[in-house]
C-alpha cells in the first residue's frame, strides 16, 4: 500500500532553497500581483510569460524578440521600472495588450519565487481567481504538492497563506482530491482561508502589501486579486530559463 500524497505549505521564502521539490507538484503563489498578473495575461491570450529575476534580463530579450512581439512588464516595490512597458498589474492585462503576445515579466517577490521552484517535476502558478482549476490539475497529477508563497519582501504574506488554503478547499472537493494528506502547514492555510473568505477585501486591504499596493493608488489590482474563480487557466512552467504557459491536454503535448 502506498502512502497517501503528501499538501505542504512554505510560508518563508527563505524556505525555499532548501526545500525538497524533487519529484513534486509545485504551486507558486504571488497573490499582490505576479501570480495574478501571470494569470490574468494568459486568460486574456497571452501567448506565454517568461518570468526574470531582474530587468536588465527582460530588457535584454525584449532586443532580442521581432518588434511588437513581446509586451514587457515589472515593478520594484510595486512601481513600474522604468522602460518597460506595464506595471505588475492583473488589471491591464487586457486582450488589447497582451494578446497573442509574449510577456516578459520581473517582480520583487513573484518571479523570484518560480524560478526558484524549477526543481520540482511539474511547477504551477496559482492566484484566488484560478483556484479551482490549479486544484483540478493538482489533483490530476496525483502526487505530492509543496505551495510556494512568495511573501511580502522576504516575510510571510498573509495573501498568499488565504490563496493556498483556497486551492486546497478546492482539491479536497475535485475528484481524487480526498487521497492527499494535509501536513499541519497545509491544515493552518486551510483554516486561515475559511475563516477570512467572508471578508477577503477587508483582509487584502490590511496586509502589508495591500495595504502598500492600495496606498500607490492601485486599488483595481487589488480587486482583481480578490476574485475568486473567475478564470479557468492552469499557468504551467516549463524549460531552462523557464517559460510559463496555458496547460494543454496531455494528448495535445
Amino acid at each position: 500500500m502506498t502512502d497517501p500524497p503528501r499538501v505542504r505549505v512554505l510560508y518563508e521564502p527563505a524556505a525555499r532553497p532548501s526545500a525538497d521539490l524533487a519529484g513534486a507538484t509545485a504551486v507558486v503563489i504571488d497573490a499582490i500581483r505576479a501570480s495574478t498578473t501571470i494569470v490574468a495575461a494568459l486568460a486574456a491570450g497571452c501567448r506565454e510569460c517568461l518570468p526574470f529575476r531582474t530587468d536588465a534580463e527582460v530588457k535584454a530579450e525584449a532586443k532580442r524578440r521581432p518588434a511588437g512581439s513581446v509586451v514587457t512588464a515589472g515593478e520594484r516595490l510595486g512601481l513600474r521600472i522604468e522602460g518597460l512597458n506595464l506595471n505588475n498589474s492583473p488589471s491591464v492585462m487586457t486582450p488589447e495588450r497582451v494578446g497573442g503576445r509574449t510577456l516578459l515579466l520581473t517582480t520583487t517577490n513573484g518571479t523570484q519565487a518560480v524560478c526558484d521552484a524549477m526543481k520540482a517535476e511539474t511547477v504551477l502558478v496559482a492566484a484566488m481567481p484560478n483556484r479551482r482549476a490549479v486544484a483540478r490539475r493538482v489533483a490530476a497529477l496525483g502526487r505530492r504538492v509543496v505551495f510556494l508563497s512568495a511573501g511580502t519582501v522576504g516575510t510571510v504574506s498573509c495573501e498568499d497563506t488565504l490563496v493556498a488554503g483556497a486551492v486546497i478547499e478546492a482539491l479536497l472537493e475535485a475528484p481524487g482530491g480526498k487521497a492527499f494528506h494535509l501536513e499541519d502547514s497545509a491544515r493552518v492555510a486551510l483554516a486561515a482561508w475559511r475563516g477570512g473568505k467572508d471578508r477577503l477585501s477587508e483582509i487584502f486591504h490590511q496586509t502589508r502589501g495591500g495595504a502598500y499596493i492600495a496606498n500607490l493608488g492601485l486599488d483595481d489590482d487589488l480587486a482583481v486579486c480578490i476574485q475568486v474563480d473567475t478564470m479557468d487557466v492552469v499557468p504551467t512552467v516549463r524549460g531552462d530559463p523557464p517559460v510559463i504557459y496555458l496547460h494543454l491536454p496531455e494528448s495535445v503535448l
